[in-house]
């Protein structure tokens, strides 16, 4: 029998013991949830600067105040970000060497911890409002460039989504009213101007999008881990693809006119 929560904290919590079945972000629709990059603090402001610089697809939502904080009390009450995603994923010279539950040890490098943006935030609501996507989401890379902020520089990533065509248009209107969750998308069938050239997802799998719906492509807060991988520092931490870190913040609360 699959375990429901009633609270971000339950979900967290689970992540925490090892106890969570599947990943936070789908555990309880509605939340906020985020991307988590962690980089040494002499990258630090460089990332910030990227970020900022490309807002579409890095909708930068905090930078941690200061090098190994671990607790965030504005987005999630007791937070341990050093357990609470599910699953990270330890990158050194641009490559996944490691994939853990948690990385309580290595904090004694004392990293800085950004939060960035995620259009899964806004599944749930396109579900209680009927716009459910028939297919997705899913990742996918384009030739987009981003704009360069050294030593970071690379393609825009995106996350795609089919819907019958009598949705699209609300979709569109409803999903631009979230800009720290990508906002509205950057397209609709449009995968020859993004360079996607295939139906294979990030880790080059074949996906298969429903006959007759319309795709549509929202930017994609996995960009900044990709640009930081391509940058090939020396070492970082990032959350894995998927396991978005579930916030306290309910998603409509973000609603901009």
């Amino acid at each position: 029998m699959a375990v429901s929560y009633s609270t971000p904290l339950q979900v967290r919590h689970a992540a925490r013991a090892n106890t969570l079945e599947g990943v936070a972000s789908r555990a309880l629709p509605g939340y906020l949830c985020v991307n988590v990059a962690f980089l040494r603090e002499k990258y630090a402001d460089a990332f910030e600067a990227f970020c900022l610089a490309n807002p579409k697809p890095c909708p930068l939502i905090k930078r941690f105040d200061r090098p190994g904080q671990t607790d965030c009390p504005e987005y999630a009450e007791d937070l341990d970000i050093r357990t609470d995603l599910g699953s990270y994923d330890i990158v050194r010279h641009g490559e996944v060497v490691e994939q853990r539950k948690d990385i309580v040890d290595l904090f004694d490098q004392a990293p800085v911890s950004f939060l960035i943006g995620s259009s899964v935030s806004f599944d749930g609501l396109l579900a209680e409002k009927g716009y459910a996507a028939a297919f997705g989401p899913t990742i996918q890379l384009t030739t987009v460039p981003c704009e360069p902020v050294e030593p970071f520089r690379g393609n825009m990533a995106v996350t795609i989504r089919s819907f019958d065509p009598a949705l699209c248009d609300d979709v569109w209107e409803f999903t631009s009213h979230f800009p720290q969750c990508h906002g509205a998308p950057v397209g609709k069938n449009n995968a020859a101007e993004l360079g996607i050239e295939e139906d294979v997802n990030l880790s080059g799998q074949p996906i298969e999008v429903p006959a007759g719906t319309d795709r549509l492509y929202w930017a994609c807060g996995i960009t900044p881990r990709i640009v930081a991988e391509q940058a090939k520092l020396p070492f970082m931490i990032s959350y894995t693809p998927g396991h978005a870190m579930i916030t306290d913040v309910p998603t409509e609360s973000l609603y901009r006119e």
